[in-house]
């Protein structure tokens, strides 16, 4: 890193750990300026590449080297006011193996993409009142269980599409309370329509993993009779037990659980 610190930023610096972030009171804690000096400091070492500022008030702390990504996921929720969620969720639940590039951020009115670093970016997804059921979790905020599935649901591309979020939701293990959280969250957040389109899916997922959704919740997403569609295309299938015409084929919703 070719700009060398001024003796204030000396001061600054190594009183910060590498690949951590820092908010501007917590960074007076640790050094001896006066407020009135601290943001024309830590401005111009934003500039000079030593720190990150990852929105106003809030840096990463670099090495001289390189910029420091020590947990994405800390970067990322720090950047955007909100809670882990979507494939990032399941990520961190270990119901996904991937190591997901794109790191979703469920806010209540932002909506913005930003670039990390090595090929990782954040995304900020507004969910207006849908934004809540947020849990602590390995040191993260995330979505709970309930939720993370509520959400997936509403926006599967999020999630990779359908067949990646149905591979995903037996390793979730949801529990009991699990599952009544997810039907309150269905019925409150969504119509009858969108009830039985998800209805639809867990009931097929049961019939290749017995068990794993249970009747109560079954039951409790299936009711209005409106004919609603899931997918599109030609030559759909009427089912008449959920009052859906399908156009996806088990062989592309359940493919990656054949796979692993």
């Amino acid at each position: 890193m070719k700009n060398k610190l001024s003796g204030r930023e000396q001061e600054v610096y190594f009183n910060l750990e590498v690949g951590m972030i820092y908010d501007v009171n917590a960074i007076l804690n640790l050094v001896h300026l006066k407020k009135t000096y601290l943001p024309a400091v830590l401005s111009s070492m934003n500039r000079k590449g030593w720190l990150t500022r990852l929105k106003r008030g809030v840096y990463l702390v670099n090495s001289p080297k390189l910029k420091v990504l020590n947990d994405p996921f800390l970067v990322a929720t720090n950047i955007f006011r909100g809670y882990l969620g979507f494939s990032s969720a399941l990520y961190v639940y270990g119901a996904m193996d991937e190591y997901p590039s794109t790191i979703f951020v469920c806010t209540k009115e932002t909506s913005a993409l930003r670039p990390l670093s090595r090929g990782i970016e954040v995304k900020a997804v507004a969910l207006g009142t849908r934004a809540t059921g947020e849990v602590p979790f390995n040191g993260y905020f995330v979505s709970s269980k309930a939720k993370t599935l509520y959400d997936n649901f509403y926006l599967p591309e999020y999630s990779g599409g359908y067949s990646n979020l149905i591979a995903a939701i037996p390793r979730l293990n949801l529990d009991s309370d699990d599952w009544k959280m997810f039907l309150f969250y269905a019925k409150k957040f969504g119509k009858s329509g969108f009830c039985r389109k998800v209805g639809f899916l867990l009931d097929t997922l049961n019939s290749f993993a017995a068990g794993t959704v249970p009747e109560s919740v079954l039951k409790g997403l299936n009711f209005g009779k409106q004919i609603v569609k899931l997918g599109s295309g030609h030559n759909g299938k009427f089912i008449r037990k959920w009052h859906v015409v399908s156009y996806i084929g088990e062989g592309d919703l359940f493919g990656k659980m054949d796979y692993g």
